[in-house]
């Protein structure tokens, strides 16, 4: 039965903030970031960078590179090709780069993660497909480690 109010009752007694909506949004914020996190090193491979003691950072965005992997076969085969996690062969890679080349223009660029046990010959059918008619990829990177960030890279 409700009872009439005197007066003496405080306002703001039987009154709360309910967290548990705002805990719940936190909860999935952190698990949507940490889902793109690994989401984004899916293109990147475990290589061994080659070591260059002059060169310039990349500052390009992101949206208009393409990251292409040459990792090399623990069998002594050829380098395998790895484009967004898939391994493909030299008509599929220029099939993912025709279809780049058409959305983003000129502006497209290559970033090449190759290992540094690669030899140049390997690499070079990578450069060519880039460079084949109906393409036309006119700027490629290579990914390489500063050995002494401190002294300018050099010894």
């Amino acid at each position: 039965m409700a009872t009439r109010p005197t007066g003496k009752e405080d306002p703001n007694d039987g009154i709360g903030f309910n967290m548990t909506p705002m805990i719940d949004v936190v909860f999935q914020l952190i698990i949507f970031l940490m889902l793109a996190n690994d989401m984004s090193r899916k293109e990147i491979e475990e290589v061994v960078l080659p070591v260059a003691f002059q060169g310039t950072e990349d500052t390009g965005r992101e949206e208009h590179r393409l990251l292409v992997n040459l990792v090399p076969d623990p069998a002594g085969g050829p380098p395998r090709l790895v484009v967004r996690g898939a391994d493909v062969d030299l008509a599929a890679f220029q099939q993912i780069l025709r279809p780049e080349v058409a959305r983003v223009g000129e502006a497209l660029h290559v970033l090449i993660r190759a290992d540094r046990r690669i030899r140049w010959q390997e690499l070079r059918w990578v450069m060519q497909a880039c460079a084949a008619p109906g393409i036309g990829i006119h700027r490629i990177q290579f990914a390489t480690t500063n050995p002494d960030a401190g002294t300018g890279g050099r010894p």
